[in-house]
């Protein structure tokens, strides 16, 4: 569970979406998603909390046998990493 603006939360793995359902006792619906790697059957459920809307609950199913395609972009490209702007005064922990 993360508490969050946004539905679909970024994990390094790449989606497609296969499903939307209600389900009971919910006013939200529940969404289903595959890995987009053919060859991986690593599936997810992502909906609001029933009680909180401000909390996103996304649920694994299986296990990547890939690796994260941030992870191969990353170290394909690791000057990439040198181009993200540093934050220079503060805790990290107050944008959160």
């Amino acid at each position: 569970m993360t508490r969050s603006d946004t539905d679909i939360l970024e994990d390094g793995f790449k989606w497609r979406k296969y499903g939307k359902k209600f389900v009971k006792n919910s006013p939200n619906p529940r969404n289903y998603f595959r890995c987009s790697d053919n060859n991986c059957g690593v599936k997810k459920t992502v909906e609001r909390d029933a009680r909180d809307k401000g909390v996103v609950v996304t649920t694994y199913l299986g296990k990547h046998n890939h690796e994260s395609p941030s992870i191969i972009y990353y170290t394909l490209n690791p000057d990439i990493l040198l181009q993200v702007p540093r934050q220079t005064t503060g805790s990290p922990m107050e944008h959160f």
